[in-house]
């Protein structure tokens, strides 16, 4: 059997014992591969061009694993931590600087130009955390009673935020990090290979409403704004847009710690404080003196430590008052107006508030150190914030249901099963539902199915992308192990019971095609995947002469635009080719990805035009895409043109089950459900209902008229007979 070759035979039925028995199994530690930072990895420690030298190095080393494809080693990782961003030497991209002119040469010729571009926008706020206020905040969150579950880290940076969480709390934890820099994603993702970290915009990241269980982060401070539909009309700036957007994301009951900018707490205008009471306690808050980042990012700033949780329904906020700003007057008779909480817990502020200088403008009030150590002043903070007040997800909620929402992973394609935490989901949008009410033979069938899947696309993905032949080897024989487990217990694959489990799959005929299956004797024998190659790796073009050819290259090869790739095969630099293709390619101002005509301007074209048109107000290069997208804007139907079919799949239930009760004059007692994942429709209707219908003739049009707009309702209701086909009660 394990060699690939031999017949498939039907599995003897036979009863699973564990049918109806819940197993209670402590899950495994995660987060084995995660880089644990400690004191030898002496963070922020050096001058601006040692810093600089530090984050080259880190840089040569995440080329060096892009280059051989494999996971970082022990010692990589001690030096890819030390990378910190350019908001410590923004000098770097001042061409005026002659004393960084070496500096600058060096970064152009390692990093790429869209690189370059990324890195030079993300000087105001590539500012990395002293590992001295995450472990208070570690420390804080502990006081509160989280010992570990969903962890959001909406500006992940490096990843300094997973490196320094206490050690039983991280194996207990699933991380997701959204980090806007593509290079330093890729960088946080060879240090902490087990989190889902997304390299792009937080606010073009489509994560699950209501699920995670803390989100801890370091947020951008700023006076700009970015694009989010659901926050347009607040007009957050970034620090402020990050707390709605991350409560949008915290679960009932769940923790929000965030380091921002004084200003959410001190600022006249408070918007962003009136939304999060309502939906919010505050635990507490510190401010930190101007010095705590100077370390590691070079700069003077007071920051606030705000921690909130997130109010259950019904559930009124006992937290302090924190909405209102207080006048207060300083020990040398300095004025300054403060948020209230402060203003009654100078306490709670870790030195002497001072009117000084500060990162983004001079003369604002500051907050500078007192004679206290950092570490010991955070730690009698700390003290005196609540006790046990942070309750898990399982104390609240003891089964799955179908409302919890979990965030599907760009691998799992739509409609698709996996498997979650241990149970079996399928994705449906950009979401896993778990299918908790399968049989659960059914159930067993699909979790035995998803490895038989995955090891078989692994096994084509590694005769494709080049992979040496005892790595293709190597996927064959996890194929053979993971198909003959399946079949040893439930038979082939392309038994009527494992088709019917799986079906829905888009993996499915894949499946199926692992076997020569014959369906009068139920037998099958193994397909030639099993033995021996069935794809040849084929050689990539090298280079090309004109820029549409390597548009072709990149979308045959890559699968997508990639004007690096494109570069590299014409040996030009994008801005010399880009003229080229105008009107062939546009960049999508929400995902900052190049797409090619047929893309872009396709699918949801009028909000596609509202996007390009907002971001063209700030960047000329979108005026070519709105130009574009006005030209095939639709033309709008009027309502006599617009005709619903009953049973379209997009046709909500509810307006389905509101058009009966209008149709049979009855207020109630019809119920209409629709599964998305099997198309399929279904309808429950009570005495009344089913006799209102047996009751009722559909009116008649004369029939002149048969073709008029007037027949619209009698047609209707006629379509609502042929596809509900309901009996009258005996």
């Amino acid at each position: 059997m394990g060699n690939g070759e031999g017949e498939i035979h039907p599995a003897p039925a036979r009863r699973d014992l564990a049918v109806g028995h819940r197993r209670h199994q402590e899950e495994p530690p995660k987060n084995l591969n995660s880089y644990r930072i400690t004191e030898t990895d002496r963070l922020g420690e050096g001058g601006p061009k040692q810093k600089f030298q530090q984050n080259l190095k880190a840089i040569q080393t995440l080329r060096t694993l892009d280059a051989e494809e494999r996971p970082a080693t022990e010692e990589e990782k001690a030096a890819l931590v030390r990378y910190v961003g350019w908001g410590a030497m923004p000098q770097v991209f001042d061409v005026d600087s002659r004393d960084w002119r070496k500096e600058q040469l060096q970064l152009s010729e390692i990093l790429s130009d869209d690189e370059h571009r990324s890195a030079r926008a993300t000087t105001l706020n590539a500012h990395y955390t002293a590992p001295t206020v995450i472990g208070a905040m570690y420390r804080a969150a502990e006081r509160f009673g989280f010992k570990g579950g969903r962890v959001l880290e909406p500006a992940f940076g490096i990843g300094h935020f997973v490196g320094l969480m206490p050690e039983d709390m991280l194996r207990r934890s699933t991380v997701t990090g959204i980090e806007i820099d593509p290079l330093t994603a890729r960088i946080a993702k060879a240090l902490y290979p087990d989190a889902d970290i997304r390299g792009q915009a937080f606010e073009q990241t489509k994560l699950a409403d209501c699920f995670y269980d803390l989100a801890i982060s370091n947020v951008p401070f700023g006076d700009y704004t970015v694009h989010d539909p659901r926050w347009n009309n607040y007009k957050f700036p970034i620090h402020d847009y990050f707390f709605a957007a991350s409560l949008e994301r915290v679960r009932p009951g769940g923790l929000l710690m965030f380091i921002t900018s004084r200003g959410t707490m001190d600022k006249l205008d408070s918007t962003l404080r009136e939304l999060l009471s309502t939906r919010t306690e505050l635990l507490g808050a510190i401010r930190l003196p101007n010095d705590a980042f100077k370390k590691n990012a070079g700069t003077e700033v007071t920051t606030d430590i705000i921690m909130l949780r997130k109010l259950r329904q019904g559930e009124a906020p006992m937290g302090a008052a924190w909405k209102e700003t207080a006048s207060y007057t300083n020990d040398i008779g300095e004025a300054f107006t403060l948020n209230e909480y402060f203003a009654a817990r100078p306490e709670m502020m870790l030195g002497r508030m001072r009117l000084g200088g500060g990162m983004y403008g001079g003369n604002e009030p500051t907050l500078e150190p007192d004679e206290r150590n950092l570490a010991d002043a955070l730690a009698q903070a700390v003290e005196r914030l609540p006790q046990n007040i942070y309750e898990t997800h399982a104390q609240q909620v003891s089964e799955p249901t179908l409302d919890q929402t979990i965030p599907a992973p760009d691998f799992v394609k739509p409609n698709a099963y996996c498997l979650h935490d241990g149970m079996v989901c399928i994705r449906e949008e950009d979401v896993l539902r778990p299918l908790t009410d399968l049989p659960s033979e059914t159930r067993s069938r699909i979790r035995h199915l998803i490895p038989v899947r995955d090891a078989v696309r692994a096994c084509l993905r590694s005769q494709m992308d080049g992979s040496d032949e005892g790595q293709v080897i190597e996927a064959r024989q996890q194929l053979n192990y993971a198909y003959e487990r399946f079949v040893g217990r439930f038979g082939p694959v392309n038994l009527r019971a494992n088709q019917r489990a799986f079906d829905g799959d888009p993996d499915l005929p894949l499946l199926l095609s692992l076997e020569n299956y014959n369906d009068e004797t139920k037998r099958a024998t193994k397909a030639t995947i099993f033995r021996e190659r069935t794809i040849h790796h084929r050689k990539p073009v090298e280079s090309v002469s004109v820029p549409k050819e390597a548009l072709l290259v990149s979308l045959n090869e890559q699968g997508r635009v990639d004007l690096d790739h494109m570069a590299g095969l014409l040996n030009r630099p994008a801005e010399e080719f880009l003229p080229d293709l105008k009107g062939i390619i546009f960049l999508n101002p929400q995902t900052n990805q190049w797409e090619t005509d047929d893309q872009y301007l396709s699918g949801n074209v009028r909000e596609k035009l509202a996007v390009a048109a907002a971001a063209a107000v700030t960047d000329a290069r979108f005026h070519e895409n709105v130009e574009a997208l006005k030209s095939i804007q639709p033309e709008d139907l009027p309502a006599t043109e617009i005709d619903v079919r009953l049973g379209a799949s997009w046709l909500p239930p509810d307006d389905v089950k509101q058009f009966i009760h209008k149709l049979l004059n009855v207020s109630s007692g019809v119920e209409v459900g629709h599964v998305h994942a099997l198309g399929s429709w279904h309808m429950n209707a009570d005495w009344e209902a089913r006799g209102a219908i047996g009751d009722a003739t559909p009116p008649q049009c004369p029939r002149q008229s048969e073709s008029s707009r007037d027949c619209r309702f009698s047609d209707a209701r006629r379509r609502w007979f042929d596809w509900a086909s309901p009996r009258p009660p005996p």
